[in-house]
């Protein structure tokens, strides 16, 4: 695995957590959650053109549906299990 795509992965995972945090209401973070989130959509797209690992079209369509997806649905949290999916797809 490439730095790139580590990073990439890492803050994925990172996101995954602290929307976690939210969805379970232990905690709030505003407008860091959504820094995080543009981070994780620019690496993952870095880590497409860079490394042209091709799973991550699924993760990258995940993230561009995640402002449609209305936290505390059942929609939000399964689009950030799917996106995972791309992940392990570009892993392989």
């Amino acid at each position: 695995m490439s730095w790139v795509m580590g990073i990439a992965l890492g803050l994925y995972l990172l996101n995954l957590g602290v929307g976690l945090a939210a969805q379970l209401q232990w905690a709030r973070f505003g407008v860091w959650h959504h820094l995080l989130y543009f981070a994780v959509f620019a690496s993952a797209i870095a880590s497409l053109l860079l490394l042209r690992e091709y799973g991550l079209l699924l993760t990258i369509a995940c993230l561009a549906l995640f402002p449609r997806a209305r936290p505390h649905t059942w929609a939000h949290p399964a689009l950030g299990i799917i996106g995972l999916l791309g992940y392990a797809l570009a892993l392989l």
